[in-house]
């Protein structure tokens, strides 16, 4: 894919009418951003983006203004699929000479309109550029070049907190989440090899011991590790429950002992119509009700949280230890936690 495309691309603008004053006009006229140099998009439309797409698109327009740019660590995952908790500050470019190494800050610019003196760039955040001194492999994806994907999992999972590394790793092993590129941890275990140092490799080794394929989402994953981190007991995964009439439900986690059943609820069960099945987002919330009324009747005590409280150790003990769940133990995991350069 030629991701020039999507950008208005002043070199090539420059070929076809013979003049770049367009581009300046409209700039000036606060109708363009200018994402990279000589790289600009309809102000509008970089305006409407989500953060993560916006993210994205940044990593196009540098691969627009320099098409060798090889992109690793998160910003290669992005591009791979994987799944990664919060957006990156940086754009992350590999083999980068030690000299041209280091973070640049975001150059993402518009012009300020008049009168009132602003660009409308104000609420939004920029993305800079990390260039790493790392010398490594890259590989073409849809017209990018990006370390292949057990490299970029495993370099990711390094540079993470034991959290994030887990919601990276349950998707990369899970046959279910990422059918198509999906790898066993014996992959990424030969991957680990490569890393350059043994704190590194025992850091995602403990996190691949950890990773299981049949967490069912990147909230459950999250929820899973802080979980572990709290020094709560282990829940059964994905278990299925049945009553009288018939199927209940597959739940996301089971306290058997404590007869206590967790459920992780993020948005998009009912906003997406992937996850709706047909049904409005009322029916689906009543769906919900009726399938927790018949959990209870069977017993089970069942405790749900959200994307703001899995984030939040102390908003998830008070969750779990209200459901009746007692932690065992400081968890030797606990202590894990990698700050991300960029």
């Amino acid at each position: 894919m030629d991701y020039q495309n999507e950008f208005i691309v002043a070199v090539r603008h420059r070929l076809e009418s013979g003049s770049a004053r367009q581009l300046s006009r409209r700039y000036k006229k606060g109708e363009l951003v200018r994402v990279r140099k000589g790289v600009y998009v309809d102000k509008e439309h970089w305006l409407g983006l989500k953060p993560w797409d916006r993210y994205a698109a940044t990593a196009r327009a540098v691969a627009a203004e320099n098409p060798s740019a090889e992109f690793c660590f998160e910003t290669a995952a992005l591009f791979w699929g994987l799944h990664i908790v919060g957006v990156p500050t940086h754009i992350h470019l590999a083999n980068a000479s030690r000299g041209h190494a280091g973070s640049r800050s975001p150059n993402t610019t518009a012009a300020a309109l008049a009168p009132a003196g602003t660009t409308g760039l104000e609420r939004i955040r920029g993305y800079g550029i990390y260039r790493h001194s790392y010398s490594t492999d890259t590989v073409y994806l849809r017209g990018l070049r990006l370390t292949g994907l057990a490299q970029t999992a495993v370099d990711v999972l390094a540079r993470s907190s034991f959290t994030k590394g887990v919601v990276l790793a349950d998707h990369a092993i899970s046959a279910a989440r990422f059918p198509s590129l999906f790898m066993s941890k014996a992959v990424l275990g030969t991957a680990v090899k490569g890393l350059a140092s043994e704190a590194k490799r025992q850091r995602v080794n403990l996190i691949l011991g950890f990773a299981d394929e049949n967490s069912g989402s990147a909230g459950e994953s999250l929820s899973r590790a802080q979980i572990h981190l709290l020094g709560f007991p282990a829940p059964e995964l994905q278990y299925e429950f049945s009553d009288a009439r018939g199927f209940v439900a597959r739940t996301d986690f089971f306290w058997r002992d404590q007869g206590v059943i967790g459920e992780f609820d993020g948005d998009a069960k009912y906003l997406r119509d992937e996850y709706l099945g047909g049904q409005s987002a009322r029916e689906a919330v009543l769906a919900e009700k009726k399938r927790e009324d018949r959990l209870r009747a069977l017993g089970f005590k069942v405790v749900r949280w959200d994307w703001a409280t899995a984030n939040n150790p102390a908003l998830l003990t008070a969750k779990l230890l209200a459901a009746g769940l007692t932690p065992l133990r400081n968890t030797p995991g606990r202590t894990i936690h990698q700050r991300t350069q960029g």
